[in-house]
């Protein structure tokens, strides 16, 4: 349906094709902000603590698991010449980006069942809107980081992160992990409107995938026979990327992060195809 004239609308069949999509998204682009904010409200809608439970949600994990692994590991002190907090810290930001963003993409179909079961709009709005949670919990880890770097500047006399070009590293390694988000969402959203159980199913998967990412451990403790395991995973070179970016420790895992971008844009690519190709099933299941 589009607008021809003013208060005059043409019924048209739908165009198929890349272009005939992305056109589409930009016709329908206000609603990408109707569908954000409705999933950013539905994080504290009906909670007592409202806007401080979001704080809580990230600072409190980040805080326990820091003391928990970082007493575990035995490393209280630095990693590669850097505090462990901030090691731990700067991984799970990349982590959380993706792990959250992932999650609310695989609900986007299904929580807006009632609405796309009775109107026409594009949508791979709703996942791409999605990832919405993901930007906010990300404003929030940037601001925990920054604050732990000023204190840690203040204990130690150290600025440990680098005010260089190659934050830009970090700042891509941030977006080539919610579009990963996107593009495996792409996947489990269609199948969480047909089986309710897949985000149950990745909630069981996720804590796995965390563990062969390293985040809580550097990468070198790994011994080499095994790294070859980690190289599978496409996180592991976007959370080495975004610490290489932020604190220069270490050489640039060249060759895995550009592994890792062709993995995420294989994914993107046949996400979108699958989509395209099942939503309409997928809506009549809801």
């Amino acid at each position: 349906m589009s607008s021809a004239d003013a208060g005059v609308w043409v019924i048209e069949p739908r165009q198929h094709g890349a272009f005939a999509r992305l056109r589409e998204l930009w016709s329908y682009r206000y609603l990408w902000w109707f569908f954000a904010s409705a999933t950013v409200t539905s994080l504290y809608r009906r909670s007592t603590l409202g806007w401080l439970w979001l704080l809580l949600r990230v600072v409190f994990p980040i805080g326990l698991n820091a003391l928990i692994f970082g007493g575990m590991l035995d490393q209280a002190q630095k990693v590669d010449h850097v505090p462990y907090f901030l090691f731990f810290a700067c991984g799970m930001s990349a982590w959380m980006v993706f792990e959250r963003s992932l999650l609310y993409v695989t609900r986007s179909v299904e929580q807006h069942r009632r609405l796309v079961t009775r109107v026409y709009f594009p949508r791979l709005i709703l996942p791409c809107a999605a990832v919405a949670p993901g930007l906010l919990y990300l404003a929030i880890l940037l601001v925990v980081l920054t604050m732990a770097v000023v204190f840690f500047y203040n204990h130690d006399g150290v600025w440990y992160v680098r005010l260089q070009p190659g934050l830009l590293v970090s700042a891509a390694a941030l977006a080539v992990s919610l579009l990963f988000a996107i593009a495996v969402g792409l996947w489990t959203s269609v199948l969480q409107a047909r089986y309710r159980d897949v985000r149950y199913g990745l909630r069981y998967v996720t804590p796995f995938w965390f563990l062969m990412t390293p985040i809580v451990y550097p990468l070198a403790q790994i011994p080499e026979g095994y790294r070859w395991l980690v190289a599978l995973n496409p996180m592991a070179p976007v959370v080495e990327a975004f610490r290489w970016g932020a604190f220069g420790e270490g050489a640039f895992p060249a060759i895995p992060a550009m592994t890792s971008l062709a993995t995420v844009l294989v994914t993107l690519v046949t996400g979108m195809w699958f989509f395209n190709r099942e939503e309409a099933a997928s809506v009549d299941k809801l």
